[in-house]
């Protein structure tokens, strides 16, 4: 075979090898090609996903746990601390009309109309009474702090009454201007001497008991003054017919107490615990709300309660 006719023939059968080729790609079905497609964009779907935009999605989408809202300061309401509230600018009662009057380590309240304290409240520290060694220093004098005037020295001459504490000078051994100041005559209510000296006094001692073995309380003392069973002295100081105590112990966030004690103005032989009430008895008797700083459910809950064997006093201690 010639030569020339070699090559055509290879010519020719190269070109009908190409042409066998580029008929079947041409029929490669349109299902494939789609589900390639698909496949390419999903692909690019992943890669072009924004994550931060899909964890945030992920955030509004599903409610926040109790631990974010609590930690979220948006979402949660502060309840202040409690025993924050042991400050005597914090315990002043309501519900009286009279003048409030503060001096170094408690207020009162005092009542022209009766010339006495209708409350005084000051906060009682076990540590200060274990250093305690001054003597009383006997100065009972007027108030120059009661805008109308305090009863007078003369009210309680010959009157067949003591001048009463309503602050005790014992709680206050442990510094000299504490002393001093619980002589004013506005801190002062008339008292028998017999009530003065035996079942008060006792009542003193007990809680300053509890302040030694508690550490710290807030202590409001004061008159039942509705119905007095006798006036004296030129200014009419109105002799009280009982006496209060009232006493908060907040060291506890989860268990505050709160107790009182409700003495008839009588010489007793009778226990101080047998006078125990509770805290609504003697707001129900003086109109008074004590503590009304305290959280509601707080104040609602330790004020209707009478635990004995929480305020069961450990030892005595004499004024």
């Amino acid at each position: 075979m010639r030569p020339g006719l070699l090559v055509l023939l290879l010519v020719l059968v190269g070109i009908a090898a190409w042409l066998v080729m580029d008929k079947a790609a041409r029929r490669t079905s349109p299902a494939s090609r789609s589900s390639a497609i698909a496949q390419a964009d999903s692909e690019a779907s992943i890669v072009l996903t924004d994550d931060s935009t899909s964890e945030a999605a992920a955030e509004v989408a599903t409610p926040p746990t109790k631990e974010q809202k609590s930690a979220s300061p948006l979402s949660r309401t502060a309840t202040p601390s409690i025993t924050a509230l042991v400050r005597l600018e914090q315990a002043y009662a309501q519900g009286a009309a009279c003048q409030i009057v503060r001096h170094t380590y408690y207020a009162l309240c005092y009542d022209e109309k009766y010339e006495q304290p209708r409350w005084t409240v000051h906060i009682l520290e076990g540590a200060q009474l274990a250093r305690g060694r001054i003597r009383r220093t006997q100065d009972f004098r007027p108030d120059p702090h009661v805008p109308t005037g305090s009863a007078a020295l003369e009210d309680y001459k010959r009157s067949g009454y003591d001048r009463g504490h309503l602050v005790p000078a014992g709680d206050f051994k442990w510094d000299s201007v504490g002393m001093t100041e619980t002589f004013y005559l506005s801190n002062m209510s008339p008292q028998l001497h017999e009530f003065n000296a035996g079942i008060w006094e006792e009542v003193e001692s007990t809680v300053r008991s509890w302040a030694q073995a508690k550490k710290c309380l807030v202590v409001y003392t004061g008159p039942v003054l509705d119905n007095p069973r006798d006036y004296i002295g030129p200014n009419k100081v109105a002799v009280p017919r009982a006496f209060y105590k009232v006493v908060y112990w907040l060291e506890d966030e989860k268990a505050p107490r709160a107790v009182a004690f409700l003495v008839p103005h009588a010489p007793s032989r009778r226990p101080p615990m047998d006078f125990l009430v509770s805290v609504d008895s003697v707001e129900k008797v003086t109109g008074i709300d004590f503590y009304p700083a305290l959280p509601d459910p707080i104040e609602e809950r330790v004020e209707a309660r009478i635990e004995r064997d929480f305020w069961r006093p450990p030892k005595r201690h004499k004024r």
